[in-house]
This record gives structure tokens, sequence and C-alpha cells, in this order.
């Protein structure tokens, strides 16, 4: 009986050293969104890692939306936790509505700002970081299927 106890708490041990139990450490990250010069209230804001751990080291990738005055703050494990280390590419979506229901909405971007489209990049040091304004023109028509690409590939 003792030794089947022993054996147990060997392999309960084992198991536990086993576990990933480390969690990539993240630092605050803030910023601000603005629409042909006004705020822009509603913009989820996503960081893409370039040079910065990712899914699976991470539950998802950081994001946040914008408040009334445009401004946001990024969460990974948590809303505005911050986001690790590195270097992002960031993605903006921008729904029409807000709406509690799970239907698409159009973006009111047009798709500028997509992974394949943006060209807007963060970088997050240690101690975190304030974003310099995201300022968006105004846009009347979505990107033109031959222009643009994917960002690192052209």
């Amino acid at each position: 009986m003792r030794r089947l106890i022993g054996v147990m708490a060997a392999v309960a041990v084992a198991a536990a050293g086993c576990a990933k139990s480390t969690r990539v450490a993240t630092h605050p990250v803030r910023g601000q969104v603005y629409y042909d010069g006004k705020p822009a209230a509603g913009v989820q804001v996503f960081l893409f890692p370039t040079a910065a751990p990712g899914v699976p080291d991470v539950p998802a990738n950081p994001h946040g939306e914008t408040g009334p005055d445009g401004r946001f703050t990024i969460g990974t494990y948590a809303e505005a936790d911050g986001a690790a280390e590195g270097s992002y590419q960031v993605v903006l979506y921008w729904p029409e509505s807000t709406g509690e229901d799970e239907e698409r909405h159009p973006d009111r971007l047009l798709g500028w700002y997509t992974v394949a489209r943006s060209k807007l990049t963060a970088n997050v040091p240690a101690g975190g970081a304030e974003l310099p304004p995201i300022n968006l023109p105004a846009r009347k028509v979505p990107p033109s299927e031959s222009g643009g690409g994917i960002p690192g590939r052209n």
C-alpha cells in the first residue's frame, strides 16, 4: 500500500511538472483612434504578433475596443491586462453597429486595416507603451483588389 501511494505521489509530481504553468508576462498598452480627425468609438483593435508570443503561448491575440473618446486598452488574458513584449501588426475593425446580436456587420473602415492590408505597427517594450495616436483618414471606397497586399510579402 505504501509503495502504491509513493508511486501515485511520484506520478502526480511528474504530471504537475509537465503542465504549462508559466504565463507570458504582459505589459500595459494604451492608445487612441481618430477617424477623420474625430475620436472613433467602437473600433475593435487587434495586435497580431510579428515578433512577439502568439497563440498557443497566449490564449488569444491581444485586443481591445475604443470607448467614446477613441481611447483603448489592450488585453490578452483579461480585459486591459496588456500585451507581451514584442512587435505587432495593428488590425482594426469598426462595425457599423455594436449590438449584442451575432450577425456580422459591415466594416466602416471598408477593409483598409485587415490583416492583409494594414500597414499599422506597434512595439510593446517591457514596462508597456502608450501608442501614438492612430489617425485614420476618411475613406469612401474599399482598397482595390490589385493594390496593397500582405505586409512583408510585397
